[in-house]
């Protein structure tokens, strides 16, 4: 498995057993964050979403359950795998643990071996139960319909944010598709920070692919949520151009013809599909209209949102 990117929180007070876990994790070479509490850690989880976390369930403030309950309350962190780390022998406290939501649990003191088994099996199974990306840790189209179509089947207030990347591949082809990866992890942190800052509490995101990504919100937090991911955007997109390109503010870019043209910064499109003025019932309803939209808020110049206005 390739475990260049992927991201692993350990949450234990004992600075001890951080440094231990994460001395057997640098041989496979995965970054590792460490949490000192339960807070610190729950903070982290939601504001750098790692791809899994080594949580330990003895801690002085937030113990591991209690830590690891919020987790699998919060819909920004609810997929992400937990295995639980534990002095503790008894039975019962094992399955409280997984009763809370943990996916498994590891003894201490543990082989390293075992431990790098179990996190690589996790993360392996992850990624194939829902289809999430690797870059990102979001949850992919399988989970990304299933909550649309609990949220429908509800009729409850919705707003569908379909958030997309206009100039990206003109980017990518010239600064290649590493950094073109750290622009789309540039999206992802800032959707995640201001959908936990500004968003309801029940707010999904999901990573449609590339630089496509969702948001699954309310009417009364769209607007909002949308304003604030292009500020947040275009606030911190230069910096990911080198001088000259971003002192002229375009590209220099030829396509598969030979032909010559200007390609514009980077810039966010996003197109949001509510019910408050019609009935949505089926998720391709939703991705139908978004696609309409999205075209039209394309084809402005930089950075823009647009709201489908139709009442049928």
């Amino acid at each position: 498995m390739d475990s260049t990117r992927q991201r692993i929180l350990v949450i234990d007070d004992d600075p001890l057993m951080r440094h231990i876990v994460k001395m057997a994790l640098a041989k496979d070479n995965y970054e590792v964050a460490e949490a000192d509490s339960g807070a610190n850690g729950l903070e982290q989880a939601k504001t750098n979403r790692p791809h899994l976390i080594l949580l330990d369930i003895m801690m002085p403030d937030l113990d591991g359950y209690e830590v690891c309950h919020r987790l699998r309350s919060s819909p920004t962190t609810v997929n992400i795998p937990i295995i639980m780390l534990t002095a503790l022998g008894e039975i019962g406290d094992k399955v409280r643990g997984m009763q809370m939501g943990a996916d498994d649990y590891i003894t201490k003191p543990f082989d390293p071996r075992e431990l790098r088994s179990r996190v690589e099996a996790h993360l392996r199974r992850s990624i194939r139960d829902l289809s999430a990306s690797p870059l990102t840790t979001l949850p992919g189209n399988p989970i990304i319909e299933q909550v649309m179509r609990a949220r429908l089947a509800a009729r409850e207030p919705l707003a569908v944010l379909y958030i997309d990347l206009t100039n990206f591949k003109s980017y990518n082809d010239i600064y290649g598709w590493l950094q073109g990866d750290e622009v789309i992890k540039l999206l992802s942190h800032q959707i995640l920070s201001i959908v936990l800052t500004l968003g309801g509490k029940d707010d999904f995101i999901g990573h449609v692919g590339g630089d496509d990504f969702i948001v699954i919100s309310t009417p009364d937090h769209a607007e909002a949520l949308a304003q604030e991911i292009i500020r947040a955007f275009d606030a911190q997109i230069p910096q990911y151009y080198n001088e000259t390109d971003r002192a002229r503010g375009y590209l220099e870019v030829s396509d598969r013809q030979g032909n010559h043209f200007q390609a514009p910064i980077i810039s966010v499109a996003i197109a949001i599909i509510a019910n408050d003025r019609r009935e949505l019932k089926h998720p391709s309803q939703v991705a139908d209209a978004a696609a309409e939209i999205k075209r039209y808020v394309k084809s402005l110049p930089g950075s823009q949102y647009a709201f489908d206005r139709r009442r049928k």
